[in-house]
């Protein structure tokens, strides 16, 4: 990695410098956090990935919209038909999180269909799973560990 450049941050995921926006700020560290401090693995964590270039959802005849999720968190063997699955689909905004925000990652994930959901700013992240009885999502105020995830399956 070359030396810091002004106005860039640099992406462990990614390999590259990137700007250095707010939101981006907030991507950084919380992957940061989740390969060093929660056991994600870095070659199952992906960003700014679009729908339409996920394997699995192009087997599907619906339309998916032309939508990029901030960060996706994979798994192998969690899915029947899928060797790799999404594990986890993250939106990180710079803005306060609130219900558009939720909504914004929710419909996000009718399509992508991860076991789980968060959103997260600079100063929390919210982590949730549907519960199918209820028809809503569940959530609490952290982000599990890739085991703890994997475990709640």
């Amino acid at each position: 990695m070359a030396g810091k450049k002004t106005g860039q941050i640099y992406c462990q995921i990614r390999k590259e410098w990137v700007a250095a926006t707010p939101e981006e700020d907030v991507r950084q560290r919380l992957i940061q956090s989740m390969m060093q401090q929660l056991g994600y693995p870095p070659s199952s964590i992906v960003l700014e990935k679009g729908l339409r270039q996920l394997p699995h959802l192009t087997l599907q005849p619906q339309r998916l919209p032309d939508r990029r999720a901030d960060i996706i968190c994979f798994a192998k063997g969690i899915h029947p038909c899928h060797a790799l699955y999404p594990l986890l689909l993250i939106e990180c905004k710079a803005v306060k999180l609130s219900d558009r925000v939720i909504n914004q990652v929710t419909g996000y994930n009718h399509f992508l269909q991860a076991y789980f959901i968060a959103v997260a700013n600079q100063d929390m992240v919210r982590t949730g799973w549907y519960d199918p009885g209820a028809k809503q999502y569940n959530f609490v105020d952290r982000l599990p560990s890739y085991a703890e995830l994997l475990s709640a399956l």
